[in-house]
């Protein structure tokens, strides 16, 4: 399962074991082995989930992830910040001084790494099965599904872990039962996620008990979001780039309203569709809260990508299951993986001799 199942198909990790065996006729079928390894990720998923359910249980919350306590630190947490003339100074480094004051207004905080513990967070999809074969390949409505893996990537200094599970809630009740299990809860909490509105929401909603959380949203997938809407917005690709050089810096900067009034004022001649320029405009007032000064948080040295939570999103799913052709069932995706998390973060040996999986940071576990 970890040096096989995890790497190639079951059908060649079969044929390995076979040959190894020398049992290469009447040896064990590949879905033998596919069975077995997806009972074994659903026990995993099975046990970290009564596990979260008793740390939250014992920390005061619901098994549904609802904070039933009554610690008076978690309402009042502040976050530990970076001294002002440390951030003063940055800028004065890196940005201009006609968008200096607009950057150090900015409310997004510049967290301090020593009490500050980076999450990222995103959903990953892999083309699901047909419960029953339609002519031509396709479902009844013609619409291709699919099977969605929520992945977590938590660090803190050196050491990291991983997280995986069917569903953005779920997994964030695991998230917050490992904080407990880690002694995390007197750090701030920074997500970066790509500023799908449901997953911030849901974050926020998850912890409401606790003030000392932070939302960035990852510059790449703000480039790319303004790049492909502005596609559609502009008539033709130099109108297009003319408008990218003077909104990203804007955006660079954290100055997000200035970016907003850019968009408002263009030249209606330039636009052939109005409501793609109006969906961009609500997207960024949308994500406002979570669009820092990036130039500062740079030369700060703090992270202002989520691109550790797509390296995991590529190792723990999308190498082994987004081939050509390859399609899962709901409990294949999430079982194997749940092995392959077990892998990433150093837990199988303890697993398969006793059962059991720490839930605590490993160094450099990817």
């Amino acid at each position: 399962m970890i040096y096989g199942d995890t790497e190639g198909s079951y059908r060649k990790t079969a044929n390995l074991i076979n040959r190894i065996r020398y049992q290469e006729q009447g040896g064990t079928p590949y879905r033998t082995l596919q069975e077995n390894t997806e009972k074994e990720g659903a026990d995993i998923i099975d046990y970290v989930e009564a596990k979260a359910n008793r740390i939250l249980k014992r920390n005061g919350f619901s098994e549904d992830g609802i904070y039933r306590g009554r610690n008076p630190a978690y309402p009042r947490n502040q976050p530990a910040t970076l001294p002002e003339e440390k951030i003063v100074k940055a800028a004065e480094e890196c940005i201009a001084d006609d968008m200096r004051d607009g950057a150090l207004n900015n409310p997004v905080c510049y967290e301090d790494l020593e009490n500050a513990v980076n999450i990222s967070i995103d959903d990953v999809n892999v083309k699901r099965q047909e419960e029953t074969r339609q002519k031509g390949g396709r479902s009844e409505k013609g619409k291709r599904k699919y099977v969605h893996n929520t992945i977590v990537h938590v660090s803190k200094g050196n050491k990291s872990y991983t997280l995986n599970g069917h569903g953005i809630k779920a997994v964030l009740c695991f998230l917050i039962a490992f904080i407990f299990n880690n002694d995390l809860d007197g750090n701030r909490l920074q997500f970066y996620t790509d500023g799908h509105k449901i997953l911030n929401e849901t974050i926020l909603k998850c912890f409401t008990w606790f003030k000392n959380i932070g939302i960035i949203l990852d510059w790449y997938h703000l480039e790319k979001k303004c790049k492909e809407q502005l596609s559609m917005a502009m008539k033709g690709r130099f109108v297009r780039n003319n408008l990218l050089e003077s909104l990203l810096p804007l955006l660079w900067h954290g100055l997000t309203d200035k970016a907003i009034g850019l968009l408002e004022e263009m030249d209606t001649s330039q636009i052939k569709n109005q409501s793609v320029v109006e969906k961009l405009v609500q997207y960024l007032r949308r994500n406002k809260p979570y669009i820092p000064c990036y130039a500062i948080r740079k030369q700060l040295g703090l992270r202002n990508s989520s691109n550790i939570g797509e390296k995991m999103n590529d190792l723990i799913v999308s190498e082994r299951q987004k081939h050509n052709g390859m399609s899962w069932s709901k409990k294949g995706s999430v079982a194997l993986a749940s092995v392959t998390v077990l892998k990433r973060n150093r837990e199988s040996q303890r697993w398969f001799e006793n059962r059991e999986i720490e839930f605590k940071l490993v160094s450099n576990a990817g």
